[in-house]
């Protein structure tokens, strides 16, 4: 069957109206992401109860106007691994989404894995079978092949039944506040905006550097992602980060010396030559101080936190969630460097909050306290670890 693209600006306000009586709608979007600095959306896909909705954002309609009527209060968003989508909505327009409901992430408190795919969810739970599609189709291609199109709508078309089913076995189990507490995250905007000064913490090959060095580092990290937003490209495609730890640790002073370096003959130095010599000079000025790095955990912490960790998968598999939901054993690790003497300390170190404070700092603090006690049990079905209950000493 044909599948209509809006594309016209009347068609666009049309179904900006379709969406002012709606409470949930689906949402989808295509999108090239691999070299420009905001990714360039190619197709968006709204569905409704009564319909599936394609449309051309490289037409003449007002997709930020679109976003925005997405964004109204009372409206629910649905989607699958939703934050690339709604990223674009926020790096292009500056729009937040009020409500969103992550089907992939409400699969997970539903013990279907971290990352289970819309496809087999579709399968498993509502015996719908979708077509493989290419995740690499040029979607910047006019018009779109009904192939194409068939595939972006069959990804909205069965959302609200989804939404719908996820929902109430969630409530089921108690647990829908916290799928609201994970996807309300999803619309903070400031989650999508990328901060030019923390450039410095994504470059590789820059944590062996000295004050002045990382100092100088931090400033060209900074100004590349500047230079990046400007010209819309991926920062890496600007000036890869060898070159830049490069320039970093030469510390070129003038635009002479950037040019007597070989190591230093790509476009993108000379053209912007008197920037990036700014920015070192900024950075010589400004050395990086970093805090004195701990000393490595001995074995015994280490011990405690392997024992920790397993107490969290226990809980975990008992629960039907993805161990990684819970907690990192890096974070565990860090928290009990201070030996948290009481378990709102331990939440706090720990960074355990709402939902996952409640799972899980009662049995962590009566592990590390002895009033559980880690056992090796066996039976018929083995020999297992256990977590009973003990008597603190």
């Amino acid at each position: 069957m044909p599948f209509p693209v809006l594309s016209t600006a009347a068609e666009i306000d049309a179904l900006i109206r379709t969406l002012q009586s709606q409470t949930v709608i689906g949402f989808d979007t295509e999108f090239h992401s691999e070299r420009t600095y905001v990714p360039r959306l190619m197709l968006m896909q709204l569905s409704t109860p009564e319909a599936v909705y394609l449309v051309d954002p490289l037409g003449q309609g007002d997709i930020g106007a679109l976003f925005a009527a997405m964004a109204r209060p009372g409206l629910c968003v649905v989607g699958h691994a939703l934050k690339n989508d709604l990223r674009i909505a926020a790096m292009q327009w500056g729009v937040a989404m009020c409500e969103v409901f992550d089907t992939q992430i409400a699969a997970a408190f539903l013990g279907h894995g971290l990352q289970v795919g819309l496809s087999g969810l579709l399968a498993q739970l509502l015996g719908v079978h979708q077509p493989k599609g290419d995740q690499m189709s040029d979607w910047s291609q006019r018009p779109l092949p009904e192939r194409m199109l068939g595939y972006a709508a069959g990804d909205v078309a069965h959302l609200l039944p989804l939404h719908a089913l996820l929902t109430a076995e969630l409530q089921r189990r108690g647990r829908l506040e916290w799928v609201s507490e994970e996807c309300r995250e999803l619309c903070d905007l400031s989650r999508y905006v990328r901060d030019p000064d923390q450039a410095f913490a994504r470059v590789a090959g820059g944590r062996r550097m000295d004050p002045r060095e990382a100092g100088v580092l931090h400033a060209l990290a900074a100004e590349r992602e500047k230079l990046a937003i400007e010209e819309d490209l991926v920062p890496h495609f600007l000036l890869p980060d060898d070159v830049l730890v490069l320039l970093a640790k030469a510390a070129p002073k003038q635009k002479r010396d950037l040019e007597a370096d070989r190591r230093f003959g790509q476009r993108a130095v000379h053209r912007h030559a008197p920037r990036w010599l700014a920015a070192i000079a900024h950075g010589l000025q400004h050395p990086l101080k970093r805090p004195p790095s701990r000393p490595p955990p001995g074995p015994e912490l280490e011990a405690v936190v392997a024992l920790l960790m397993l107490l969290v998968n226990d809980i975990a598999v008992k629960s039907s969630l993805a161990p990684q939901l819970l907690t990192k054993r890096e974070t565990l690790l860090n928290a009990l460097r201070d030996v948290p003497s009481s378990p709102q300390a331990l939440a706090e170190a720990a960074e355990l909050t709402g939902w996952r404070a409640d799972l899980l700092v009662g049995p962590l603090w009566a592990l590390l306290t002895r009033k559980t006690l880690a056992t090796c049990a066996a039976d018929k079905g083995g020999v297992r670890l256990a977590f009973v209950s003990g008597e603190q000493g």
